[in-house]
């Protein structure tokens, strides 16, 4: 049996992917640099406001969370309140290491328990560290405590959203096109 091999002059053969290139919108390659702007254009998105999230020790290695409340971005806090009276704060690069070292020990944390690290890691500084999952009440003072912070939370969620989002609908191949065949 003799194979037939499409010579590249081939009429029938290249009319086809001319025709295919059209509809797909892939005939021309703009340089025009109106398109790349289209990924930073419209309007910026204001970055969510910092959290204050106060945890009391209410027997030893067992954490409630008490309070929380929004703050200016970038002045995020832990405020420990311990079994004796002490009262301790983590902010800045000393809460940047804890969060990270309950993100190195993340399979730690999900099992449970009430030590500093878990509460921490379900509570509004927990989320806005990167955790995508609701809070947990039973590491919640009371339903009123959690609930404070439920705005902010959306408000994060809907900051990842957009930020992460090209500013148009528009991105890929089938962007359109502004010169080309059928424009």
């Amino acid at each position: 049996m003799k194979k037939r091999y499409l010579t590249i002059g081939d009429f029938k053969r290249n009319a086809f992917i001319v025709a295919a290139a059209a509809t797909l919108g892939l005939t021309s390659c703009d340089s025009n640099t109106q398109n790349n702007d289209e990924w930073n254009a419209g309007t910026e998105v204001p970055a969510p406001d910092g959290v204050i999230t106060e945890l009391t020790e209410e027997a030893p290695d067992e954490w409630k969370i008490t309070d929380e409340r929004t703050t200016a971005p970038g002045q995020s806090m832990a405020i420990l309140k311990y079994n004796d009276g002490r009262v301790d704060t983590l902010q800045g690069l000393a809460l940047e290491n804890q969060m990270r070292d309950i993100a190195s020990n993340q399979a730690q944390y999900n099992q449970g328990g009430f030590g500093l690290g878990n509460v921490l890691w379900w509570s509004a500084m927990g989320f806005m560290a990167g955790r995508m999952m609701s809070p947990r009440p039973a590491y919640y003072a009371n339903p009123a405590t959690m609930n404070n912070t439920a705005a902010w939370r959306q408000n994060v969620q809907t900051y990842r959203q957009q930020s992460t989002a090209p500013r148009s609908g528009r991105s890929g191949y089938f962007q359109g096109r502004n010169s080309g065949a059928g424009a």
